[in-house]
């Protein structure tokens, strides 16, 4: 995307790019066995790689079966299977032979995922454009027919980008000179699709909002079986859905289209408010602030810039030798629109400083976790911990460690290195650093393992056992299998395969946080001397884990500021999970004053049947004296004020309010019951059906 998006020059023939898009036809059954290892032999793969890929691709055999029957086994010859894992792997290794090219000029961009190819051309002509890219497709074909491999013109497209301003926008396609692939001419279009993003040809990514909109409304429509009138699946059930299901669709690959513009903010939000009112069961006319509040789901912007901060946070850890690498500021690359250079600028608050290194990878094996004697923090932490210290063999090592982090955000970390002799613990070294205010305690303790590793490392006892104690769970578990090539976790990893070299036999465990433990008390008061000092250890970064979490806080606080009444949070509030769809909705519609005894915002409201005031929700709930029998039930087992809009939604009030909403009938019926002798529960089954109202819990399209 960012090559594409560049600014416009003052030249009178600017350079601009033209985009063709391609794929590569068969891609896994024209993959050829003995040419693979081929290619895989002339790069210099490992010998036992290349072996293992040939026993993979040789004597395959396959079987059709039917009703429960199968034939035999047939040998037969293929390409890659279509359902391994492997395939799109060794796919990429044998469509690199033909997609390298000796030289890299700067006009001239290729990308590649599996099968989907991507050319882009900057060039101040078109027909110049179709030249070069002509010349690169037949250098791609040449290579490609040693291979096996060819382009499929039916699924070519070809985009020539144009400013917004651009005279020339208002230009038939059709004018432009024609761009042949294998004897087919490829017509311009006004947007071509790649990846699953529709690119338009002044990256506006209207089109792409329109189409992303229509998706997330289909997989809707899809779900609105789920609801019937006053039956169907619970609130919380139905947000589940949608952050999981619609979401993710709707908002596929945000970070490279994404930039807060109003013409694709204002088409998405269309299909977002939908399905906030899909999970409330809330009318049309609710105002969308209490839509989404009472949905639980984060103002749509906000969201959309967190995953793109999220995402840019990932590239900033890629090798500098990465297709994407980390974001860079362009300054000749127009603000507005997307790319890499907009990640840049939306992460570049955040992005100081020695950042944690990802890339460097390491051979060290990880630490075995032993059983840890304390089951729980509440059950004899400190005798059952101070039992297995007296079991434990003398010279035993025993290292206690901890993070702690102040308020103003500054984190230090802790160690204390025992010996046991005559069971008994003997302090032999103990420290603490500080790791500046851009790191987690996770991280620091992990840093204080690698500190308190490599001190044992100098030590003049005998090589037996060391035991780390940790009170982490993460830190120990990123110690037994480092997934994600933590830095602090790597080092810790690569001095304990020394000490274990050496003769040692290290392995973890969990110990209890503040239950008296000597040990690890110690190492908390040193923990928290290392956050107060002013000198940072030489070892002090910018963690991965410690960015994200910055990201997390600052979108949380921003929906906060644009909902005030929302609980920001992505799980939906557990007091709703055992709460029925109709009891749900009628709280909702009574919050809202959407209630079917509520009139349309346009329409003046009727008087109550008391004379006091006008017929609506919150009248009937907090003032009208036909229901002050509830009401007086409802106050009894109720805290807080009932004129406040938090009385309803505070969880403490939701099973009086649920109660007192079944025996009136509001928010369930325009017919309320004033009777107290009235039974409302034949009346709920059928509320929806007696109500002029629209019936809101099914989907509305």
């Amino acid at each position: 995307m960012t090559s594409i998006s560049k600014k416009k020059t003052t030249n009178q023939n600017p350079t601009r790019p033209a985009v063709l898009t391609l794929d590569i036809e068969g891609a896994f059954n024209h993959v050829h066995p003995s040419t693979l290892l081929e290619i895989m032999s002339q790069r210099q793969m490992p010998s036992y790689l290349t072996n293992w890929v040939a026993a993979f691709n040789t004597d395959r055999k396959i079987a059709f079966g039917f009703d429960q029957q199968s034939e035999d086994p047939q040998p037969y010859q293929c390409g890659l299977p279509q359902g391994s894992p492997i395939s799109p792997i060794l796919f990429l290794i044998y469509s690199n032979a033909m997609l390298e090219k000796e030289h890299h000029p700067g006009d001239a961009v290729d990308t590649s995922y599996v099968d989907d190819v991507c050319m882009v051309q900057m060039s101040p002509t078109v027909s110049r454009a179709n030249a070069f890219l002509e010349e690169r497709t037949e250098r791609h074909l040449r290579n490609g027919a040693r291979l096996g491999l060819s382009f499929a013109t039916p699924k070519t497209e070809l985009l020539y980008c144009l400013p917004l301003t651009s005279k020339d926008k208002g230009k038939s396609l059709l004018s432009h000179p024609p761009l042949r692939i294998l004897g087919t001419t490829i017509p311009a279009k006004r947007q071509i699709k790649y990846l699953g993003v529709f690119i338009d040809e002044s990256l506006t990514f209207i089109h792409h909002a329109t189409m992303a909109a229509a998706r997330g409304h289909k997989i809707l429509g899809s779900l609105s079986f789920l609801r019937h009138r006053s039956r169907g699946i619970p609130a919380h059930i139905a947000h589940h859905l949608a952050m999981t299901a619609i979401l993710p669709a709707m908002f596929w690959a945000s970070p490279a289209w994404w930039t807060d513009m109003p013409a694709v903010s204002a088409t998405l939000s269309v299909t977002y408010n939908a399905i906030a009112r899909w999970i409330t069961g809330l009318p049309l006319n609710t105002r969308t602030t209490n839509l989404i509040t009472l949905a639980h789901l984060p103002p749509m912007a906000a969201y959309l810039d967190y995953l793109s901060l999220r995402y840019a946070i990932r590239l900033h850890f890629l090798p500098t030798y990465h297709a994407l690498g980390p974001p860079r500021s362009q300054p000749n690359t127009h603000p507005n629109l997307p790319g890499l250079h907009h990640l840049y600028n939306l992460s570049k608050h955040l992005i100081q400083g020695k950042l944690e290194d990802r890339t460097t990878t390491s051979t060290a094996p990880g630490v075995a976790k032993t059983t840890s004697p304390n089951p729980d923090k509440t059950t004899r932490p400190q005798q059952l911990h101070d039992e297995w210290l007296h079991a434990l063999p003398a010279q035993t090592i025993v290292i206690y460690t901890d993070g702690s982090k102040l308020e103003n955000g500054a984190v230090g970390c802790g160690w204390a290195i025992y010996h046991c002799r005559n069971q008994q613990l003997h302090l032999l070294e103990d420290g603490r650093c500080n790791l500046g205010s851009r790191a987690k305690v996770y991280d620091v303790e992990l840093h204080a393992v690698q500190e308190a590793v490599t001190a044992v490392l100098t030590t003049t006892t005998p090589r037996t056992s060391v035991f780390v104690c940790i009170d982490n769970q993460a830190a120990a578990d990123s110690l037994q299998f480092n997934e994600s090539n933590h830095e602090y976790a790597r080092r810790a990893l690569e001095v304990i395969d020394n000490l274990q070299r050496l003769g040692w036999h290290v392995s973890t465990v969990w110990c209890p946080s503040h239950c008296g433990i000597r040990g690890n008390e110690r190492a908390d008061t040193l923990a928290k001397a290392g956050a107060s000092s002013t000198i940072p250890c030489r070892f002090a970064l910018s963690t991965k884990a410690w960015l994200f979490a910055q990201a997390r806080m600052s979108f949380l606080k921003r929906w906060k500021q644009e909902l005030p009444l929302s609980n920001p949070s992505f799980k939906f509030p557990d007091h709703l999970h055992g709460v029925d769809w109709a009891d749900t909705r009628a709280m909702w519609r009574v919050f809202c004053n959407r209630s079917p005894t509520d009139s349309p915002p346009n329409i003046p409201a009727d008087p109550c049947p008391c004379g006091l005031d006008l017929n609506t929700s919150h009248h009937l709930l907090r003032d009208c004296p036909l229901l002050v029998a509830e009401r007086t039930k409802l106050l009894q087992s109720t805290t807080g004020d009932i004129h406040t809009t938090s009385y309803i939604t505070a969880p403490q009030n939701t099973l009086a309010i649920r109660c007192f909403l079944r025996a009136t009938g509001l928010g369930h019926t325009p017919h309320l019951c004033f009777d107290k002798h009235h039974d409302p529960a034949n009346r709920l089954d059928d509320s929806d059906s007696d109500s002029p109202e629209p019936d809101f819990g099914a989907f509305e399209p």
